[in-house]
């Protein structure tokens, strides 16, 4: 029956510290937060104190680049829990490790038992950019089997992710048996380490001599992750943006709305195409810094260590993620220059069809002031001429059909009647000049 000494579970976990649309103050402002609710939960969970000096350091995120906040507690009557939160301030990254182990031997149902407590510990991640995670179970072994070994890490990744799964990798570090799982797949950016060593001395020399790399090499790996994922995201807007605009040819429903519109999705959609290209850039640099990094482990481990599970990652990333982030955006690139062309096609759709209602506007302006001045004068001059329209029967028809708030006969319905009929003959007079008239003048 296997036994396992001392199991340790470590949360490796890493927050960018600069996302789309945050700035660092924010996102440092909501992990300080973060990291300030740790030692209240502690408190709670295990009834640890914390000295103000503790406190302040751990959050003093630009004045200590590395702090701990170390617990010893109990979780049941029968085992006390030993471990520590410890966080770094790097370059571009807030990172967290989770510590927590248990003293003492234990078969494969307790290591289980043990591991849920220890998951009580880890606390919900702070609700900003996450590059990804990795949970590592390690503890040394005092016996069992290869196939005892396998068959416990399978309980492992069960109790974790709620689910079962297969190893997708195995091979051996420090002498100890290590199997690699990521679930259904690699772009979910959560991976389980389950590393079984063969006697205390080997858990002793990772703690001292390798954990560091590790938790560097682990980073380099979720952001090239974290990168890949995002190109997809970027080609389902790229790909959205630019059928939405192409939607937009049908002239005969384009309108200043459509136009803004439009002129927004080009705007996105070249953003887009610049944080592709970012994407491709981050996922090429921190491939050298894994390999660099991983050939800084091996250089280190043991002649009989099989590391190569971590080198197939690599290999697999270099071999996929570059070429197709690269491919989409020679994909894209074209496809820019064709939406900034429609895009002016838009927008000079708009502008002739504005200006033709700014020219109808400006003729039914002129054709009504042509009328109103027309009635105005004629009201002027037909005071003299009151006995003549009178007389007229038809002028006289029309001006009662016109006018027929006056009594019939009467001088200001005579007047006012005759100026109307004088400023509406003004105004067809001018329609039909102005619409005749390019017809014309194009002969």
């Amino acid at each position: 029956m296997i036994k396992l000494v001392d199991p340790t579970l470590n949360l490796f976990s890493y927050t960018l510290k600069q996302g789309l649309g945050v700035g660092e103050p924010e996102t440092r402002k909501v992990y300080r937060r973060f990291l300030a609710s740790l030692s209240a939960q502690l408190h709670k969970k295990l009834n640890v104190s914390f000295t103000p000096e503790q406190k302040q350091k751990f959050l003093a995120l630009h004045e200590e680049r590395v702090a701990d906040l170390p617990f010893t507690g109990n979780r049941s009557p029968y085992h006390q829990v030993k471990g520590c939160y410890r966080r770094w301030n790097v370059s571009d990254n807030y990172q967290l490790l989770f510590n927590g182990y248990v003293d003492d031997k234990y078969q494969p149902d307790k290591v289980i038992k043990l591991i849920e407590i220890l998951q009580y510990l880890i606390p919900q991640p702070p609700k900003l950019e996450n590059i990804g995670k990795t949970w590592m179970l390690s503890g040394w072994l005092e016996s069992g089997t290869d196939l005892e070994a396998a068959e416990l890490a399978k309980q492992v990744y069960k109790c974790l992710f709620k689910k079962d799964g297969v190893s997708q990798g195995s091979g051996l570090f420090l002498g100890g048996k290590v199997a690699e799982f990521w679930g259904e797949k690699i772009e979910d950016n959560c991976q389980l380490l389950v590393i079984l060593y063969p006697d205390e001395a080997a858990c002793q020399e990772w703690a001292r001599d390798f954990y560091v790399s590790w938790l560097d090499l682990l980073c380099f790996r979720h952001k090239i992750i974290w990168a890949y994922e995002n190109s997809l995201l970027l080609k389902e807007r790229l790909v959205s943006n630019y059928n939405q605009i192409v939607g937009m040819r049908n002239t005969s429903r384009l309108n200043l709305k459509k136009l803004l519109e439009a002129m927004g999705k080009l705007s996105e959609f070249a953003i887009d195409l610049n944080y592709l290209e970012l994407q491709h850039s981050t996922i090429n640099v921190n491939l050298e810094k894994y390999e660099a990094k991983l050939a800084e482990i091996q250089a280190k481990a043991r002649p009989t260590d099989d590391l190569k599970f971590l080198q197939d990652f690599c290999d697999r990333a270099k071999q996929h993620y570059p070429k197709q982030i690269q491919k989409d955006i020679d994909n894209f690139r074209p496809c820019l220059e064709i939406l900034r062309s429609l895009t002016d096609t838009i927008r000079g759709t708009v502008e002739i069809r504005k200006a033709e209602s700014d020219r109808t506007f400006q003729a039914v302006v002129g054709i009504v002031g042509v009328g109103l001045s027309t009635g105005g004068t004629v009201a002027s001059a037909a005071a003299n001429f009151k006995t003549e329209i009178e007389a007229n029967p038809t002028i006289n028809s029309a001006i009662n059909t016109l006018v027929p708030i006056f009594d019939p006969g009467s001088g200001l319905r005579v007047i006012m009647g005759f100026s109307i009929l004088s400023g509406v003959a003004a105004s067809l007079l001018t329609a039909i000049i102005i619409a005749v008239w390019p017809r014309i003048f194009r002969r």
